[in-house]
């Protein structure tokens, strides 16, 4: 256990990369790249953190706000795992204590198995009964996760469940930053009428998905399909006058969706890139009233007594300054491979995921 930012953490590590990730919300705080020095990709807020389950309106409301959003936000770090739903709860469920983006980033996790490079952790949601467990291993320039959600009750349940990766300062950088991934069509959430391409997305006015905007806007959220001919997603985001080059890849069949959040004012400057198995922002209720949008579901059912298991790994790695970006993320054959633009140069990394808990 270490103190991060003032709050309770547990660190792994390896030759390449440095892991944190927060004890209360379970947050990935930090995937630091050695070489590029103490530069996070992931978004840390420029104002102090508080751990959620401390949060009290009447004496942190001032700093968080009094919404839906206020507990996970006043604890929010880096990659935040939305669970059993993406989005706000209804005024019931927030009448009764539940905040945005579900219950497993507002509970306290523990640590079942400890390892230089490796943790094991869980989280039980009370109010869902649920119990989730998380494995993360560090070999090379990749962290892997393995994920399990357990339903520890005798009902059948719909869930949503989004891997909520957010990008920020100093790596995220206007007109700098370069974000790519093998989306493709996909809308405005909640305006399902106007579809669109990727990277083409939408908020008050048209703009490009792939850069940080420039224009002050405080939310534009839109939901893509990853591409249906891959068998795995990603992303990739990289600076080049840092040299790093930083993603995620996952299954597509487990999460098909990306929702892809940018917010650029005074309060914050993020970019997340969620991977998720719903694209709809909302409650549950919202999320059972279409099953699918273009054939393709919007959540899964977690049987009475059954569980839920998804994978996926984060990399991260120094790059040339002169690099061109990335034209596709492919694993096959124990590698990961990452063939570059217009060079079609590629960075191979071995692929040795663990998916059991």
């Amino acid at each position: 256990m270490i103190i991060f930012q003032g709050r309770r953490a547990w660190r792994v590590e390896n030759e390449a990369l440095r892991v944190t990730i927060l004890e209360c919300g379970g947050h990935v705080a930090e995937v630091l790249h050695k070489d590029t020095g103490d530069l996070n990709p992931l978004w840390i807020q420029d104002r102090p953190t508080i751990d959620s389950d401390q949060f009290n309106v009447a004496v942190h409301g001032e700093i968080y706000g009094t919404d839906a959003e206020a507990r996970l936000i006043s604890g929010l770090s880096g990659h935040n795992l939305c669970f059993p739903f993406w989005g706000s709860p209804s005024l019931a469920e927030e009448v009764a204590g539940m905040t945005v983006h579900g219950e497993t980033n507002i509970v306290r996790w523990e640590c079942l198995e400890t390892q230089a490079n490796a943790l094991i952790l869980s989280a039980t949601l009370p109010n869902c009964a649920i119990r989730f467990e998380r494995k993360l291993r560090c070999e090379g320039n990749l962290v892997y996760f393995s994920e399990v959600a357990r339903n520890l009750s005798a009902w059948d349940r719909p869930v949503g469940w989004c891997e909520h990766v957010t990008l920020g300062p100093p790596f995220l950088e206007t007109d700098t930053t370069v974000i790519e991934s093998n989306l493709t069509r996909g809308f405005q959430t909640d305006n399902f009428g106007i579809e669109l391409l990727w990277p083409q997305g939408r908020g008050a006015t048209a703009c490009m998905l792939t850069g940080f905007t420039s224009k002050q806007a405080p939310d534009l959220v839109n939901s893509f399909l990853v591409d249906p001919t891959h068998e795995h997603g990603y992303f990739v985001a990289w600076h080049p006058a840092h040299r790093l080059l930083f993603g995620y890849i996952f299954k597509r069949t487990e999460f098909p969706w990306m929702n892809v959040w940018e917010s650029n004012n005074d309060l914050r400057k993020t970019r997340g890139m969620e991977f998720s198995n719903t694209p709809v922002d909302g409650t549950t209720r919202r999320l059972v009233e279409r099953a699918e949008i273009w054939s393709v579901p919007v959540y899964e059912w977690l049987n009475a007594k059954s569980e839920l298991r998804k994978s996926y790994a984060a990399f991260a790695l120094g790059i040339s300054s002169a690099f061109r970006g990335v034209s596709r993320v492919l694993i096959a054959d124990g590698k990961l491979r990452i063939t570059e633009k217009e060079t079609h140069e590629t960075i191979t990394l071995d692929w040795k995921p663990d998916v059991e808990i």
